[in-house]
């Protein structure tokens, strides 16, 4: 099971490749990277939750956010109950940067980008994807 670090390493590594070096949006950067991880996205709620927040907290560093990652993330932060098998400093971490999101989101000093329908009914089927399906 991935750690809260690997997560986070994994979405930072994926900004800096698409969005620096490709010039992706921040809503591309971050489909393109939960297409590439998504059997350590459905790992379970704990690896979804981090996903969206490293997602969220690497957008909002550019002054955006995708809206499907605030979508997911309202819903995400309604459900913080995690798997038994996840570190407390995981938790901890996570928890952390939960509270940086929501001060973020408070300020309201960014940009919403839409996505369309086409790339959200992609990524609802990427969160349907199970390991054992492949």
């Amino acid at each position: 099971m991935s750690t809260y670090e690997e997560i986070k390493d994994s979405v930072e590594f994926g900004f800096e490749e698409y969005v620096e070096n490709n010039n992706y949006t921040a809503a591309q950067a971050s489909a393109r990277i939960l297409e590439e991880d998504w059997w350590l996205l459905n790992e379970g709620v704990f690896s979804k939750t981090t996903f969206f927040i490293c997602l969220a907290l690497k957008s909002l560093e550019n002054n955006v956010i995708p809206d499907f990652v605030v979508l997911k993330l309202n819903i995400f932060l309604n459900e913080l109950v995690f798997e038994d098998y996840i570190k407390a400093e995981d938790v901890e971490q996570l928890q952390n940067d939960i509270i940086l999101y929501k001060e973020r989101m408070e300020k309201r000093d960014f940009k919403i980008l839409e996505t369309d329908e086409t790339w959200k009914g992609r990524l609802e089927y990427i969160f349907s994807l199970k390991r054992e399906d492949f």
